[in-house]
């Protein structure tokens, strides 16, 4: 009995250490964490990044968003990109209207100051916007947009060593320059100096190739740098045709009636279609229309 009972025991602790061994074997279940709640969106940041990466619609989406769901110190942010976003639709009255109600309600903030210096260029007001975008260079040097729009401010006062270090500013701050150097060839030209304008616009060219304001600037360049312009591969008959058009009317304006003619001429003939604004220009020279 006594051997019974050992044995009984022996088995019974065999068990007991077999069972310690089977769960010491088997993987425990990790410890679950608690989940943490995210942290908010911060709209400000990503509003702001989108508008100036030109990401209007995701902007405008995130904007509706942030304005379905404010927290208290949201309120003055919103009306900032609430301004910003109709200054990027081109709404400028609606624009400089906002951006002055936050300048008079105490906000410093170099958007605002941008905004609202290029809205004011915009509307013609170029004199009022000089003091905003002075306000705004100083207070975010980085702020390319600014500088360019400081840089057309300068020009329309004639202040033409200002404006170029405005241009050269935005230049280096930013890696799509085509519009600086599109304003900058304007300031050129304002200046009578067509040469190096058209020189200019060939850079802005080769940055936005099918910006069709830079490539009709860049005509008007050469026109009146008494040089011929040239036919892109990319031009249908039609766009070359407009091209020769807009040339000859540069030309009529300069008073050489001879190159507006030849321009004009071209014009009528080239193009598959009717082109207008030739047609009626030629009539009023004497010339043949089509």
């Amino acid at each position: 009995m006594e051997k019974h009972h050992a044995s009984c025991r022996a088995e019974g602790r065999a068990g007991v250490i077999w069972a310690l061994l089977l769960s010491a074997a088997v993987p425990q279940a990790a410890a679950v964490p608690a989940l943490r709640p995210s942290p908010p969106l911060d709209y400000a940041r990503l509003v702001d990044e989108a508008i100036d990466g030109g990401r209007i619609i995701q902007a405008e989406a995130m904007l509706t968003q942030w304005r379905a769901q404010p927290q208290p110190q949201d309120l003055q942010p919103i009306e900032i990109a609430t301004a910003r976003m109709a200054l990027e639709k081109r709404r400028d009255e609606e624009a400089a209207a906002r951006f002055a109600a936050l300048g008079q309600s105490g906000v410093k903030n170099c958007r605002v100051d941008e905004g609202q210096g290029i809205a004011l260029l915009r509307l013609g007001r170029s004199r009022e916007a000089l003091e905003p975008l002075r306000r705004a260079v100083a207070a975010c040097a980085d702020r390319w947009r600014a500088w360019n729009a400081l840089g057309v401010a300068y020009d329309q006062a004639q202040s033409w060593a200002l404006s170029a270090a405005a241009y050269e500013r935005a230049f280096q701050l930013t890696d799509k320059p085509a519009q600086i150097l599109n304003n900058y060839g304007l300031s050129l030209l304002g200046q009578g100096k067509a040469d190096k304008a058209a020189a200019i616009f060939d850079k802005a060219r080769e940055q936005a190739p099918d910006d069709a304001r830079i490539v009709a600037n860049g005509d008007a360049a050469y026109v009146m740098s008494g040089q011929d312009i040239r036919r892109r591969p990319a031009d249908t008959a039609d766009e070359w045709g407009r091209r020769l058009s807009n040339a000859g009317q540069v030309a009529m304006r300069m008073g050489d009636l001879p190159r507006a003619q030849a321009y004009l001429s071209r014009a009528v003939t080239e193009a598959d279609g009717f082109v207008p604004d030739a047609a009626a220009a030629l009539a009023a020279m004497g010339g043949p229309g089509k």
